[in-house]
């Protein structure tokens, strides 16, 4: 595997900042140039957002972007996120009309979809939640991240506490159908302009909240990626993935690497948007192969981080 991983481009809002073709060539030339022979490209979700724009505008802003991978050779995996959710439910939706027309209809629960989309004419392998991938004989594990914090943790411990009260078990399709009850309802809310805008008011306001908790935490002396270690171990055991070496996630738009010892390596590959990034996660990207791991900066001509893999 020789990959560029790149996470959190919300195409559809005008936060992103890869809808400027410019910015677009100079991350291909950079790729051309460092990524030693790079002929994948890892989108680690929420590359559509399809929660502040209407679908149409998201796909249509991610034109010059997907165009210009495809057209390098770079063969796309799509890890799907949550402002990008929606592309599950389609998948789902066309697997279950396939399903009905044959007469089966027994409900069913898949922990893991890998499925292919045509995106504006082209080919894109899709896949949620995980994709795992060998690399100097180490095991990687590329997640968006949206299952580790935030509203999803309050999902599952709603879901747990009424399962609870009424004597039954959690099961592990309960996470995802809260969580598409969710995000299919902000999905549906942004064709009103009203409610994004509300929307964006009660995002930019957990920012500001995030960012005072983290200069709060910052006193402690924790980095990004090692706040989510925990959760990162967790996921990884309710998942039964077995060994893993490295986890790679974006969805926090923070760049950063951290591993405790006998503990996986967890790398953030940040994001490229202005909304709720610090400077040190604002256009920035994951470079892996048999050298190593660079996790870099645009524009940038040394890596904010490097490391062998041994």
């Amino acid at each position: 595997m020789d990959a560029v991983v790149i996470s959190d481009t919300h195409f559809g809002t005008e936060s992103s900042t890869l809808t400027d073709p410019m910015k677009v060539d100079q991350l291909i030339g950079e790729i051309t140039e460092t990524g030693n022979g790079c002929n994948e490209a890892i989108l680690l979700g929420d590359i559509l957002d399809f929660w502040r724009a209407p679908p149409e505008k998201a796909v249509r802003d991610s034109r010059y972007f997907l165009k210009k991978i495809s057209e390098v050779g770079l063969k796309m995996r799509y890890v799907v996120g949550n402002h990008d959710h929606h592309l599950v439910v389609m998948n789902q939706e066309d697997e279950f009309r396939e399903r009905m027309a044959r007469g089966d209809l027994y409900p069913i629960y898949i922990p893991t979809l890998h499925w292919s989309q045509t995106i504006d004419g082209m080919r894109i392998e899709m896949l949620y939640p995980t994709y795992q991938a060998r690399c100097s004989q180490r095991t990687f594990l590329f997640t968006h991240g949206h299952h580790l914090d935030g509203i999803q943790a309050i999902s599952l411990r709603l879901v747990d506490y009424l399962r609870q009260l009424s004597g039954e078990e959690i099961t592990p399709a309960d996470l995802e159908r809260m969580l598409t009850y969710a995000y299919e309802s902000i999905y549906r809310s942004s064709s009103m302009g009203d409610v994004v805008r509300f929307e964006e008011g009660l995002w930019k306001a957990s920012g500001l909240f995030r960012r005072f908790r983290e200069g709060v935490l910052s006193t402690l002396s924790f980095t990004p990626v090692e706040r989510h270690y925990g959760a990162i171990l967790k996921f990884l055991r309710d998942q039964n993935l077995g060994r893993v070496d490295c986890f790679v996630y974006g969805d926090t738009h923070r760049a950063d690497i951290y591993q405790k010892k006998g503990g996986p390596l967890a790398i953030n590959s940040g994001s490229f948007t202005k909304d709720g990034a610090v400077s040190s996660g604002r256009d920035t990207y994951l470079l892996v192969n048999d050298d190593g791991l660079s996790l870099r900066k645009l524009g940038a001509q040394e890596p904010l981080f490097r490391c062998e893999l041994l």
